[in-house]
């Protein structure tokens, strides 16, 4: 195993499930280089006590998230940020700021955490050490496919948090993937939620887009969208 997943046997070996999620797991799956310094992984373990095994080892924490259960953690030059299962509850209404449901629940089953993610492709668990992944929701088959799809409901998910919007495009057009008809149609109705956002976590987003070689391409959608005004 990597050295740099060390991290995930700390767990393990103290029978708490852990995994990688994210940027570490689709790309790996892809074949492609992945950021090493930013490292997503997903636990049953519980804030407390995931800093209890971090102390073990003598990391003091960086961020420590209880509400979400979020702890950061630089080791060996990496950064890591490892987040309890849970299960994000919004309000039917959708009357919440961006990233804050209405309640949160810790959980211990993976496949439930995965329901609450951004897109199928990246809510895929990856188990370094027995190189086992675990596919909840079918990631593996659009990573496959080449396909861009939300988790469960679309417009649910894009009013959950509209910054979602930008992710989906930026994943299309940073991958070579094309989007599921369902999910093209709800960016295309919903596109304009974007502008609920605060203005600094749009510019990081959006800054991210205009990084991609082919930004002109993907501002022409956003501009579909209804992001960007169009000429």
């Amino acid at each position: 195993m990597d050295p740099r997943f060390q991290p995930i046997s700390w767990l393990q070996k103290k029978k708490f499930q852990a995994y990688l999620v994210g940027n570490q797991a689709r790309n790996n799956l892809l074949g492609v280089k992945y950021d090493p310094k930013d490292i997503d992984i997903a636990t049953s373990a519980l804030p407390d006590q995931i800093i209890t095994i971090l102390r073990d080892q003598g990391i003091i924490p960086g961020v420590v998230d209880d509400q979400f259960g979020v702890v950061t953690f630089q080791w060996q030059g990496n950064e890591y940020e490892v987040t309890t299962f849970r299960k994000d509850i919004y309000d039917t209404q959708f009357n919440h700021i961006r990233r804050t449901p209405s309640s949160i629940e810790f959980i211990d089953d993976v496949k439930q955490d995965a329901q609450r993610r951004d897109l199928t492709i990246n809510a895929i668990y990856w188990d370094p050490a027995s190189e086992q992944y675990l596919d909840p929701v079918s990631g593996k088959k659009d990573l496959k496919d080449g396909v861009i799809r939300f988790v469960g409901d679309p417009e649910i998910r894009i009013k959950e948090d509209p910054i979602r919007v930008l992710r989906a495009v930026r994943f299309k057009f940073s991958l070579g993937f094309k989007y599921d008809p369902k999910t093209r149609k709800a960016l295309k109705e919903l596109g304009h939620m974007v502008h609920k956002i605060s203005a600094p976590s749009l510019k990081k987003e959006y800054q991210k887009i205009q990084n991609l070689p082919n930004y002109h391409l993907a501002r022409k959608e956003l501009r579909l969208f209804g992001v960007l005004p169009r000429l």
